[in-house]
């Protein structure tokens, strides 16, 4: 059990997207509208998430974890509310 453990901290460390915050119903990697049980297993083993933010502005970058330098797909988002708002007025 402990050695299951270790090997769930490693995938995350590493950025593994299922891992990292990304449902399976997100792992539609091929943009189908479906999410099969290949793509989620991929989304468990060899898809990377880097998250960047730029003031209220998160993208998640998705990967391959041997090509890090080319995501295969970008996804955006802009929280309004918050902090931000409060140091607008």
């Amino acid at each position: 059990m402990l050695l299951l453990f270790a090997a769930m901290l490693v995938l995350r460390l590493m950025g593994v997207a299922g891992f990292n915050g990304t449902e399976p119903r997100q792992m539609d990697w091929n943009d189908d509208g479906v999410a099969t049980r290949d793509e989620i297993v991929q989304g468990y083993t060899v898809v990377a998430v880097d998250e960047t933010r730029e003031g209220a502005r998160t993208c998640r970058h998705y990967t391959r974890l041997r090509e890090r330098g080319a995501p295969f797909r970008v996804e955006c988002r802009v929280e309004f509310g918050g902090e931000d708002t409060e140091l607008a007025k």
